[in-house]
């Protein structure tokens, strides 16, 4: 008896479910296809992609990545682009990925080559002056005899010679500017080096794949450069005599003891400092040090309300600006300040910059030998190579 009332039940139950499931809507996802015959060609320093797009009219756009470094997001279905000034005698990964209508990338295709060359990479020195004799700084005297003590081919780069020589034979160029009295903001620079002519050949420069490395003052130079917003300028500022004090300056690496930068490649072989529980690296120890911060405050920005889905200031201003905090204050553990960054390749800047803005970076201690100027200068030598590749 039971057997037949299921039988009957399910006859007439069976219609209404068909009706029911007919009304449900699945969504499926679209067949998605990557880029095919990714192919490469090398053009001195400079690599060019092609690849073919499949036929779809839900392309948006395109994702392109090499190595590990910021990705290059294009918003037109392109089938190629070039990098510039890749790096030398390295493996370099280059992958494509395509981005669909509705948020959806494709897998990513990949194909590596190396560029061999010469080791001789060459570096330049831009100096405010059109004669070094009249450098008057004993910061800026002290790294440029450094400099032209350790690179046998490095050149001095005098303003005037901005316009008028290739600088797109050095594979980076160091700006320092660290002065008494300059006077906050990136206007109060040296007009040498801030002039129209001066910022249009420095910013070609860094475009089209030239580094930078912008030490003390300099790093001010970011926003005449275009490479960052206005109101992204370094705000922590100094530019005063300092005193005497008895601790050691140091630097963190590890940001918010969260972000450990200490095995970035400017950091090898620098000698550590116990001064805290967590370590750090020393720049200047005892003795006269000049304030000279000129340092990102990162509480500053409104970044909470701009990136609410972010966690903290730092993976805020980094992603805003394809950059990666490296340093702050060796005694600061929190999020609050950035000391030392990296800015990485993006698709109108293909160069690289490294910026330093930390007080303890100082070149010529006033009141005797700095205790720990060999890490200034293994710093220094590892932030040039770090830039050659």
């Amino acid at each position: 008896m039971n057997t037949h009332i299921n039988k009957l039940l399910l006859i007439i139950c069976l219609p209404l479910l068909l009706v029911a499931c007919s009304n449900v809507e699945y969504t499926q996802t679209p067949l998605v296809e990557s880029v095919s015959n990714l192919e490469y060609k090398i053009d001195g320093r400079n690599v060019v992609l092609s690849w073919t797009l499949p036929q779809s009219n839900q392309l948006v756009g395109v994702k392109i990545q090499c190595n590990n470094d910021a990705t290059i997001d294009i918003n037109e279905s392109v089938s190629e682009y070039t990098f510039e000034r890749v790096a030398l005698n390295k493996e370099l990964a280059f992958t494509v990925k395509l981005k669909y209508v509705g948020g959806i990338v494709s897998t990513g295709s990949t194909i590596r080559t190396i560029i061999n060359g010469d080791d001789s990479a060459k570096f330049g020195y831009l100096i405010a002056y059109e004669d070094e004799s009249l450098i008057e700084d004993d910061d800026e005297q002290a790294s440029l005899q450094w400099f032209k003590n350790e690179y046998s081919n490095g050149e001095l780069i005098s303003p005037s010679m901005l316009t008028t020589i290739d600088l797109g034979e050095f594979c980076a160029i160091w700006v320092h500017i660290d002065r008494v009295g300059i006077g906050f903001g990136w206007q109060n620079l040296p007009k040498t080096i801030v002039s129209e002519q001066a910022i249009n050949a420095l910013s070609n420069y860094y475009k089209e794949g030239g580094n930078l490395f912008l030490s003390n003052h300099a790093t001010q130079l970011l926003a005449p450069l275009g490479r960052i917003a206005e109101n992204r300028s370094p705000g922590i500022f100094g530019d005063g005599n300092g005193g005497s004090g008895t601790d050691i300056w140091t630097i963190n690496a590890n940001i918010g003891l969260e972000y450990d930068q200490q095995n970035h490649a400017i950091f090898n072989g620098l000698e550590k400092s116990s001064q805290y529980e967590h370590s750090t690296f020393p720049i200047i120890g005892p003795g006269d040090r000049e304030d000279h911060n000129c340092m990102w405050d990162l509480n500053s920005y409104g970044y909470p309300a701009l990136y609410p889905d972010l966690q903290n200031v730092v993976q805020a201003f980094q992603k805003e600006n394809s950059a990666v905090v490296l340093a702050t204050w060796g005694h600061v553990t929190d999020w609050c300040c950035a000391g030392m960054i990296e800015f990485q390749p993006t698709t109108t800047y293909k160069g690289r910059c490294i910026a330093i803005g930390l007080a303890a970076y100082e070149w010529n201690q006033n009141s005797g030998v700095n205790a720990y100027q060999h890490n200034i200068k293994l710093m220094t030598a590892n932030i040039l190579r770090y830039l050659e590749d």
